[in-house]
């Protein structure tokens, strides 16, 4: 797929713009990339900080491509868009090497795609380094989109940029790899192993993938204890949601795969029955990424206090307890 330049208005912090020409046309075209109003943070872009991204260097005979994976982290979805996204390589020192790219064809779009959160967009952005051409050596890559700051990217290794001479040239292809959340029908939600310590007991809580077809789970369930198992019959306040490094992050599971979490049940004799209004419980309705389902288990939970607690997903059966 060919790509083409961006204006010299639209090349970063390298370029010295100075005529009143290239200024008309920077806000000219800022007008027309403009994504508009977007609503709540459920709606915002992908970029920079909703995404989290790899990157893989590849080389073959007259050229070399970078491949860039970014995850989307943003519950429930961002905002990607593929013809008005912009790729600039960079030197060491963080000065631009050549202009802005878009992938084409490009008709100037403000449409945006909305990625599920731990769905991902794959981007080439491939350069020539063939026989008179004149190179610089890259060791970063800018991302940009409008109304979006920068996300700088480290790249697995400098190559070699085609800046000037007959090769010179850069391309961009981009594929969006979506995978639905699990929804309550592709879940079979379960009591896993168990772990006391220090007054609490800790259970996992899993959730195995029994559909045909990889979704996703993400983030930190909404867990509340239940007086029987009829719909909606609650007690005492929901699970106070713990964040953990590294617990909480979209996992894909294939079918068949699955993923759990930590459930903390502290011992209700911790507080004094005054102020705690301890009561039994036979069962815990959860909500993971959208999907609901109750969890037999029985255990005795306080009605004045949070007695109870969740972490994020993690991969597997053990909730890492």
């Amino acid at each position: 797929m060919t790509t083409r330049s961006a204006p010299p208005a639209l090349i970063t912090r390298g370029s010295r713009v100075t005529t009143l020409f290239a200024v008309v046309a920077l806000a000219a075209t800022l007008v027309t990339l403009s994504p508009g109003p977007r609503a709540g943070a459920a709606s915002a872009a992908c970029l920079p900080h909703r995404v989290s991204v790899a990157n893989s260097v590849s080389s073959r005979p007259g050229g070399t491509t970078a491949q860039l994976v970014f995850t989307a982290h943003a519950a429930p979805s961002c905002l990607w868009s593929v013809n008005s996204t912009g790729y600039q390589f960079l030197a060491a020192n963080g000065f631009a090497i050549g202009p802005v790219v878009y992938q084409l064809p490009r008709p100037l779009s403000t449409r945006w795609t909305a990625i599920d959160n731990g769905s991902s967009v794959a981007v080439r952005v491939s350069t020539m380094a063939g026989v008179q051409c004149t190179t610089q050596h890259a060791s970063r890559l800018r991302v940009g989109a409008p109304g979006t700051a920068a996300l700088v990217v480290t790249l697995a290794k400098p190559i070699a940029v085609c800046v000037g001479g007959t090769t010179a040239w850069t391309s961009v292809t981009t594929s969006v790899a979506t995978f639905a959340r699990c929804r309550s029908s592709d879940l079979a939600m379960s009591r896993g192993a168990s772990n006391g310590a220090a007054g609490t007991v800790y259970y996992a809580l899993v959730f195995r993938n029994t559909s045909s077809s990889a979704c996703v789970v993400t983030g930190i369930p909404t867990v509340r204890a239940m007086r029987s198992s009829s719909a909606g019959d609650y007690v005492g306040p929901p699970a106070r949601a713990v964040t953990v490094a590294g617990y909480g992050l979209p996992i894909r599971l294939a079918p068949g795969a699955s993923a759990s979490v930590a459930f903390g049940v502290a011992q209700t004799g911790n507080w004094p029955s005054a102020t705690c209004g301890p009561v039994p419980a036979v069962a815990i309705a959860v909500t993971l990424s959208g999907a609901r389902g109750v969890i037999a288990l029985k255990f005795s939970t306080c009605t004045k206090v949070v007695s109870t607690s969740i972490r994020g997903v993690v991969a597997g059966v053990s909730g890492n307890l």
